[in-house]
């Protein structure tokens, strides 16, 4: 793509020449101790573009050239004064000598190769590389959800995200050692954050990546580089989804504790409620303490069995108290009994009448009897009652 159509997408989308020098600056620590070390070798940028990695190398006193077959990109390099060529990347490697770079970058440019290009790019590397030298070729990370499916299908000229792993085992396979992978521009914050949502895992992974591969046969370089190449750089899309993993399991675990308390503390609630209901049932009622006792007896079993449950219990025990008041009026007055009994007839309903009328009897009588127990207390007896008492008692079990 030629012309200033793809100059003008990068200064859209790619962002500013700042921010962008910003990001490569990463790479500085690795290349400043192999350009020490080669200071007459070529250092390389495949894929120039607009030059911002050999603007920032110039700033550091490091000479670099660029190639890049986009003629609009290229223009912005020579408004700078950058050294640059219109050419294409593989070819302008097959014409340098053996071992006559230092460095060879490669930023955004395999992702518009076929594979099998990127497997000659990275051997012709390799072969112009002195020993020591460094081979840095960096492109979009699809461990990143948002980047797999959308921004990196943004640029018209890319044609397929290529994984981590396996643009790693690229020069692993060609002798290059050792090889690093670089995970760059994460989300701020991402790889401390203790509560990751799914969504974290999905956009939260490093956006782009890099492979920074060595070429052997330089100990004292590569012993000068070991420290970078063991650090670790930013956060794999695997990782997040591990981290997320374990975070809802320590949750789940907080949870079902937390759980376990509140049934312990309910059961136990529960058991000082009885107590009191028991102590609260002794006290007599006609007094004062008897009075509030059973006042927050209610909002006690209220709070124990819920509002609606305790509407319910006290509705029916107003009914029942109801119907007994209506079966003494009725019970005292025969002639309203009378009526009642000859209106049941006429409407068909007195077998049901009947049978409520005994249950209710029933119940009053073994109310009674309950009462008539409970107030008997063979404490208050003389001795010869008592044992009258427990005569009838014995013949009431026979």
């Amino acid at each position: 793509m030629s012309d200033q159509f793809y100059r003008a997408f990068e200064e859209k989308f790619r962002g500013s020449r700042a921010l962008i020098q910003q990001r490569l600056e990463v790479y500085l620590p690795f290349v400043q101790p192999v350009c020490a070390a080669y200071p007459e070798a070529l250092v390389l940028d495949l894929g120039c573009g607009r030059g911002e990695w050999l603007e920032l190398l110039q700033k550091h006193a490091i000479s670099a050239m660029g190639v890049d077959l986009d003629p609009g990109m290229l223009e912005a390099c020579q408004q700078l004064n950058l050294k640059v060529q219109c050419q294409d990347a593989l070819e302008s490697l097959k014409q340098l000598q053996d071992g006559s770079a230092s460095v060879i970058s490669a930023f955004h440019l395999v992702e518009h190769l076929p594979f099998d290009h990127v497997k000659d790019l990275v051997a012709e590397c390799h072969r112009v590389l002195k020993p020591g030298g460094l081979l840095i070729m960096e492109t979009p990370n699809p461990e990143n959800f948002m980047v797999a499916t959308q921004s990196f299908y943004l640029d018209p000229t890319h044609l397929r995200p290529i994984p981590p792993d396996l643009l790693a085992f690229v020069p692993e396979y060609l002798g290059y050692e050792p090889v690093k992978i670089l995970r760059l521009q994460e989300t701020a914050g991402v790889k401390t954050n203790p509560n990751l949502s799914m969504l974290d895992v999905l956009t939260g992974a490093s956006p782009d990546y890099a492979v920074v591969a060595q070429k052997a046969g330089y100990t004292a370089l590569k012993n000068s580089l070991q420290a970078l190449f063991d650090q670790a750089f930013g956060i794999s899309g695997h990782a997040l989804l591990e981290r997320h993993r374990q975070q809802a399991n320590d949750l789940s675990f907080k949870l079902e504790k937390s759980i376990s308390k509140t049934e312990i503390l309910l059961a136990q609630t529960k058991t000082r409620l009885d107590c009191v209901e028991l102590q609260l049932q002794k006290s007599p009622s006609g007094t004062y303490k008897g009075v509030i006792g059973s006042l927050f007896l209610q909002f006690l079993r209220v709070a124990e069995q819920g509002l609606w449950t305790r509407v319910v219990a006290l509705g029916n025990k107003l009914l029942r108290l109801l119907a007994s008041l209506s079966l003494k009026f009725v019970n005292s007055r025969p002639i309203i009994k009378m009526r009642l009994i000859e209106a049941s007839l006429k409407l068909g309903i007195a077998p049901v009448l009947r049978k409520l009328w005994r249950h209710l009897q029933n119940k009053g009588l073994e109310n009674r009897d309950a009462e008539a127990q409970s107030s008997i207390s063979t404490e208050s007896m003389s001795q010869s009652a008592q044992r009258i008492a427990q005569t009838l008692q014995n013949k009431k079990k026979m």
